[in-house]
């Protein structure tokens, strides 16, 4: 059984999908599974819920608990009352969103290697199946989405870093290829994969996208890439678009600053 936020908000018994109903109810499980185990007030609840509540919320809160219930039953899984709120009774490592920042604070770990690190990280990425709390809508789904989208890209950004350093350029290549232009402001995600592009001899491309992204920040927000792209794009140029990596550690700085 898995509670998945990464993605459409799913709870999957075995192979199976559990039917969950309208993105209401979808919400309101999403906002009691984003704290498994620990209880959730009414209006904490409400408040994720609707960004403009009815007039009884309240009764439509417990109408989708009633209902969440009984979709449930064939989980093991568990809405309880507890504290005046509401409680998801789950392993909070059985919940993706959970799991995946388990993982990529283990990573982060100083006594890591490069192989645990981008192991770790590879069993996190594993777990994204889309943009997070997919159909769900309001401002508290938003900026969990946001927050989730960001320790997803620091994720793959530290998952780059290891494979570039274990000299396994081509699956940074491959793995953030189509995720920059997802993720236009993120510019150490651009860094890694100039980097990578560079270290298989395809210096051209890595000046082309520094191009677009700077087109893309001039365009949208009028402002110039930040002072370490910067300085990259600048060594490419000088280096004839071969691999400008400095040694490792400083590399490691110049990324995260």
């Amino acid at each position: 059984m898995d509670v998945r936020l990464l993605g459409p908000v799913e709870v999957t018994s075995g192979d199976r999908g559990v039917p969950l109903g309208p993105p209401q109810r979808r919400a309101v499980l999403a906002a009691l599974a984003i704290d498994a185990g620990r209880p959730v007030s009414l209006r904490t609840l409400t408040e994720r819920v609707w960004d403009d509540p009815p007039d009884r919320a309240a009764d439509s809160l417990y109408a989708h608990i009633a209902r969440l219930r009984q979709a449930l039953t064939v989980t093991g899984l568990a809405i309880e009352r507890r504290d005046g709120g509401y409680t998801l009774e789950v392993d909070p490592d059985r919940v993706d969103a959970y799991r995946f920042r388990r993982l990529a604070k283990q990573a982060q770990l100083r006594a890591r290697d490069d192989v645990a690190r981008a192991r770790l990280l590879g069993e996190a990425m594993e777990l994204w199946r889309g943009t997070p709390l997919t159909g769900i809508p309001g401002e508290w789904a938003a900026r969990m989405r946001y927050a989730i989208e960001q320790q997803y890209v620091g994720a793959l950004v530290t998952w780059a870093q290891a494979h570039l350093r274990l000299g396994h350029p081509d699956l940074v290549v491959t793995e953030l290829t189509p995720l920059v232009p997802r993720h236009p402001l993120a510019e150490p995600l651009a860094s890694m994969l100039m980097r990578g592009l560079c270290a298989l001899g395809r210096g051209a491309e890595a000046v082309a996208l520094y191009a677009r992204l700077r087109g893309y920040l001039a365009d949208h927000l009028g402002v110039e890439p930040g002072p370490e792209l910067r300085a990259l794009h600048l060594r490419i140029l000088r280096a004839g678009g071969t691999d400008p990596a400095p040694r490792p550690a400083r590399l490691l700085a110049q990324v995260t600053g």
